[in-house]
């Protein structure tokens, strides 16, 4: 089923009570959801509704079970003044959407039968990033630039933030994992079905199968979102990561005997799968070049006391990035993966065809040229880096033609890599890649 594409909507508004009028409960018209979302947004002390004052954006995830209520609940106002006052942090509003009990912040692949998603497959991140972004910055005084951008969560949502940011680094400047499910490829194919099977713990039906569909049929869409197979694409986002390694700590109550609750012990097993995970995601990051703050604080469980003590830690990484804006450069070179078809970043454009779904993977991508493999021909128009009406050389593979950059000092060219391919992709790694159509284009001066 096509998703439904177009602004959200205001339907509702109210404050919540004892939260001096701080607190905002929105109800939204999601079109790519086919239904209304809810919405929790903190505003900060002495908050100037004038647009005086602009205000960066933090968009805080809640994890699988939850509710956009979750932060709110647990108390998030009074850690986000308590560090604001300790820390000497500048002011932000804070937006904390719904993502269903187990949406993982994802267009899904189906619908399942359990009928706790919309009639259609619900479109997670088409509302988040198409619909509610854009109305946030359209109806309060935001940044709204990927310099005044900030996302996180906890759980499922530090997947949401880290995916989110992977995938769209030039919205985000930067990101936090609280216990985040980073790395949903995790011993490929067998852990996704764990991964599925988990589902029921947390919507109390039958398991979830079609966020990415079939691990082993659909492994294209497994591994279009997760955090650490993109972990590349994350090198321009400030990133902060935490977990603990499933031992009780400092927020865990001991029972009777000594001995620690039942759900203590399933919180506890469930954070050591999750360090085990974010390991492999800083390996990735480490591996790629990609520095990171790693918050790995050793007896912890997967509980809300850690949680709201990794936000108070990320905060100030995050306002010394709003305070110090970094803007993405259009030279340096980049790499960048994608399933998407049309996408763009760094002032870049692409778009490409695919009969079935597949990477697109570009690398050393500057203003001399870059790596591209994948299948079809790849459509790019470059950021503005060239001499308008001038003539630059373009060569793929050794074959070269003239191209003029435009009045804005942009290139428009193709690459070709053959037919596309008719099979969806089924092989991820590195070596694997080798047997995939590659194209290195280099330009220079006409």
């Amino acid at each position: 089923t096509p998703i439904n594409h177009g602004p959200a909507s205001l339907v509702g508004q109210s404050t919540l009570a004892n939260t001096g009028g701080r607190v905002l409960s929105l109800t939204l018209n999601a079109p790519a959801m086919g239904d209304q979302q809810h919405v929790y947004v903190l505003l900060p002390r002495g908050y100037d509704p004038s647009g005086a004052t602009r205000y960066p954006v933090l968009y805080l995830l809640h994890g699988a079970g939850g509710t956009y209520r979750d932060w709110v609940n647990m108390g998030v106002e009074n850690d986000i003044d308590y560090t604001s006052v300790a820390d000497h942090l500048g002011p932000f509003i804070t937006v904390m959407p719904d993502d269903g009990a187990w949406g993982f912040y994802t267009d899904w692949y189906g619908n399942d039968v359990d009928g706790l998603s919309s009639s259609a497959p619900p479109a997670w991140a088409t509302y988040d990033i198409d619909e509610l972004i854009p109305w946030v910055d359209g109806h309060f005084p935001t940044v709204a630039t990927r310099a005044g951008r900030a996302i996180a969560g906890l759980s499922m949502g530090g997947f949401g933030a880290m995916s989110y940011a992977a995938r769209y680094p030039d919205l985000f400047a930067a990101a936090g994992s609280f216990s985040g499910v980073t790395d949903t490829d995790i011993d490929y194919p067998a852990g996704g079905e764990i991964l599925n099977l988990l589902s029921s713990t947390f919507t109390h039906g039958p398991p979830n199968q079609c966020i990415w569909g079939d691990t082993v049929t659909q492994g294209v869409r497994w591994h279009a979102g997760d955090p650490t197979y993109l972990a590349t694409n994350l090198a321009p986002v400030s990133l902060f990561v935490a977990s603990g390694n499933g031992h009780p700590g400092i927020y865990d109550k001991k029972g009777k005997a000594s001995t620690y609750k039942a759900s203590t012990y399933e919180d506890g097993l469930v954070e050591s799968v999750i360090d085990s995970m974010n390991q492999g995601f800083t390996a990735a990051l480490t591996a790629a070049g990609i520095t990171y703050t790693g918050y790995f604080y050793g007896n912890g469980t997967h509980s809300w006391g850690y949680w709201l003590r990794d936000l108070a830690h990320f905060l100030p990484q995050m306002s010394a990035v709003f305070a110090r804006p970094q803007p993405l450069s259009t030279t340096a070179p980049f790499s960048y993966q994608t399933v998407d078809t049309s996408f763009s970043t760094r002032g870049y454009q692409f778009s490409i065809a695919h009969l079935a779904e597949g990477f697109t993977y570009l690398t050393n991508v500057s203003p001399t040229g870059m790596s591209v493999v994948g299948t079809g021909t790849l459509a790019v128009e470059t950021s503005a880096n060239y001499g308008p009406g001038q003539p630059y050389r373009v060569t793929v593979n050794g074959s070269s033609t003239t191209v003029e950059a435009d009045a804005s000092g942009r290139l428009s060219f193709t690459v070709g890599l053959g037919a596309p391919s008719p099979v969806q992709q089924f092989e991820f790694s590195s070596s694997d890649l080798g047997s995939f159509p590659h194209a290195q284009v280099s330009i220079a001066a006409g």
